[in-house]
């Protein structure tokens, strides 16, 4: 039997127990949050929960995920590409309520005041990587959707004109969201009702708003490749700051910051006037920009690969004055400076690493597409575990709870893992 299967089959079995809470550490499982406001909690993207919950689980279901988890109470809520949104307890892994849709839930939930904001809607469109000129992605059903957080009763339903893959945010009281037609949106979010829509001419595929400041927020798109800061009240653009013509990806990355700067990934073509087209080679780049005036600071570029279909950036994480991205193009996980953009460190991974990633107490945490989680040194960049889960994670990405990662596969499971299982874990 080989180490693979071996390590399959040892998990297998363990999913079968679902350990309670080890509270010997701290007073409970887990931290009680009442509000989940914007993509991966804040805006470094470190989504992480105080506790001292470990658990192991899994929750097998008919959709792959490209959505990240939320959390409040002690709930989990997380939609899959079959167009179900679930509300999961945290210590069991038993399903409290699913909500089924139309068209695929890829957008993090976000919860505020007793509400589940998701946003429905596909990747489809009539082109696929071409920023050169203005597109459209989504069809069918798209939708910016409240549920009550306790039954799953659905709340209210504001129709978009583009995909609701992009992940929504409050901020200064108002739920924004851009999608996939290029409009901007601020809605009440208790009722759904509309308070403004703006038209930026750049549309939004995986991205999700970023919250800046008391009033101010950052998107970006494409058609017009551009990063947009923009007054939560009103919609209107406070700054623009513009990328190559034929540069790709801009409305896929969600961008972080540390109040000074604002980061994020795209590629491009390596030395071509030609956009990027899935199959042919590309560059990745990753930037700094100014968080107050847009201005770029620096743009640094990494591997070249053949683009694959669709999710042409991958997911960034600041923590402790360092930017932590992996690759839509190639196996690498890398730490940066984010001060100078200084490449630290770089460590060839199993697979891609599209998704996210959170720290805790020094180490790095993430899955690749080839379907490992990585325990990583986030000093040296040094491998301390990868534990072979047996299904891909692409760009849903994990959070933490206490001790546990909580993630959604490609496969269609939601996992629960504790963060030393992955630490002891070494794929041979």
């Amino acid at each position: 039997m080989g180490a693979r299967r071996r390590l399959l089959t040892a998990w297998t079995i363990l999913v079968l127990i679902t350990l309670a809470a080890d509270c010997s550490a701290a007073p409970g499982p887990f931290a009680t949050l009442v509000a989940w406001p914007q993509f991966r909690l804040n805006s470094d993207n470190n989504a992480v929960v105080d506790g001292s919950l470990r658990a192991f689980w899994r929750v097998h279901t008919g959709g792959a995920f490209s959505s990240s988890p939320a959390f409040a109470g002690h709930t989990l809520y997380i939609g899959n590409n079959a167009g179900q949104l679930y509300a999961v307890d945290a210590l069991t892994g038993h399903v409290d309520w699913t909500y089924h849709v139309s068209n695929p839930i890829m957008s993090a939930p976000i919860v505020y005041h007793g509400i589940v904001i998701v946003a429905e809607g596909n990747e489809n469109s009539p082109t696929n990587a071409m920023p050169a000129r203005p597109i459209h992605v989504g069809n069918g059903a798209n939708a910016l959707l409240g549920f009550d957080a306790v039954n799953g009763r659905l709340l209210w339903r504001h129709a978009l004109s583009g995909t609701g893959m992009p992940t929504p945010a409050i901020v200064d009281g108002v739920l924004v969201h851009h999608d996939g037609a290029g409009m901007i949106v601020g809605l009440n979010p208790a009722t759904g009702a509309t308070i403004y829509t703006r038209n930026i001419h750049s549309i939004a595929s995986m991205i999700a708003a970023l919250p800046v400041g008391r009033d101010d927020w950052v998107t970006g798109g494409e058609g017009m490749n551009a990063l947009f800061d923009l007054r939560a009240t009103d919609g209107d653009v406070v700054w623009k700051t513009t990328f190559s013509h034929v540069a790709s990806g801009i409305g896929d990355c969600p961008p972080v910051t540390d109040g000074v700067r604002i980061y994020c990934d795209y590629i491009m073509p390596p030395s071509s006037t030609t956009p990027v087209l899935v199959g042919d080679l590309a560059t990745e780049h990753v930037y700094a920009v100014d968080a107050t005036t847009g201005r770029k600071l620096w743009d640094v570029k990494l591997e070249s690969a053949n683009l694959r279909p669709r999710n042409e950036a991958a997911i960034p994480l600041l923590a402790g004055g360092t930017l932590y991205v992996g690759s839509s193009l190639v196996p690498y996980m890398h730490a940066i400076d984010a001060r100078t953009g200084r490449v630290e460190w770089r460590i060839r991974t199993h697979g891609p690493v599209l998704g996210g990633a959170v720290a805790v107490a020094g180490v790095v945490y993430f899955g690749d597409l080839d379907g490992y989680l990585w325990a990583i040194d986030a000093k040296t960049g040094r491998t301390i575990g990868d534990m072979y889960a047996g299904t891909a994670f692409n760009v849903g990405s994990p959070i933490v709870i206490g001790k546990t990662l909580i993630v959604g596969s490609r496969g269609g499971s939601i996992l629960a893992v504790p963060l030393r299982d992955i630490r002891s874990s070494r794929a041979v």
